[in-house]
């Protein structure tokens, strides 16, 4: 049964800049852990704040940090633009510091913390876990942005990874060479593939296509147990 959920902006400092975002927690007591959820390349729009209040539902306190600071994008173009001039190093430092923010919030405090990134963001949740320790597990959902394998090497934390077969934003040919990197740097991981499914498929609540949402549920459902049991 989803639990019962609050909604709400949030904010925290990373650097020199005050960082906008979006979370949502579970009404009931006591801590929970936490995920950092890192939008794609059309920012923080309500298919993201939507996937936040999800995984809210299923026990754990969420936080969307916006990276593009109030600006969404709609049109293929733009949204491309906007990602192939990301400033990586300052967007990564934004999602690296809303952890030291969440441990300082009652219903977190040491409770363990995952990051989970879509599209662009998946790429961008990769650099965070090579670049701090502060998260104890990564998931990955279609990441459209790859880093250097050798920037891989660095991280630690086992990631669970989702990709749909007819996804022609992640083709099966990069998902082939992420899956090669891992093994060869030996990290822990699982990668889920779900027939039938394109791009985007949790993330883009626009979608109408039966495979889409077929794999939208699995995954959340896979998940969170798999972060239930490792963030417990």
């Amino acid at each position: 049964m989803a639990e019962r959920i609050v909604s709400m902006h949030a904010a925290h400092r990373s650097g020199k800049e005050v960082v906008d975002g979006f979370l949502s927690r579970p009404t009931g007591a006591g801590e929970r852990p936490a995920i950092v959820l890192v939008h794609g390349y059309r920012g923080l729009d309500d298919g993201q704040r939507a996937v936040t209040r999800r995984f809210a539902q299923e026990g754990f306190v969420c936080l969307s940090p916006d990276l593009f600071h109030g600006k969404t994008y709609h049109t293929l173009e733009d949204c491309a633009l906007k990602k192939t001039s990301l400033d990586i190093p300052t967007a990564v430092n934004n999602i690296v510091d809303s952890v030291p923010y969440l441990r300082k919030l009652p219903w977190v405090g040491k409770k363990k913390v995952a990051v989970l990134g879509f599209c662009m963001g998946g790429g961008l949740a990769l650099y965070a876990l090579a670049q701090s320790k502060a998260f104890d597990a990564g998931v990955i959902y279609y990441q459209s942005m790859f880093p250097d394998p050798e920037d891989l090497k660095s991280i630690t934390a086992p990631m669970l990874c989702h990709y749909g077969t007819d996804d022609t934003g992640t083709t099966q040919t990069e998902i082939e060479m992420f899956r090669d990197s891992l093994e060869r740097h030996k990290k822990k991981y699982q990668i889920a593939m779900y027939p039938g499914a394109g791009h985007a498929f949790l993330n883009n609540p626009s979608s109408k296509s039966a495979a889409n949402h077929d794999a939208a549920d699995k995954s959340v459902a896979s998940t969170a147990k798999w972060l239930k049991k490792l963030l417990a």
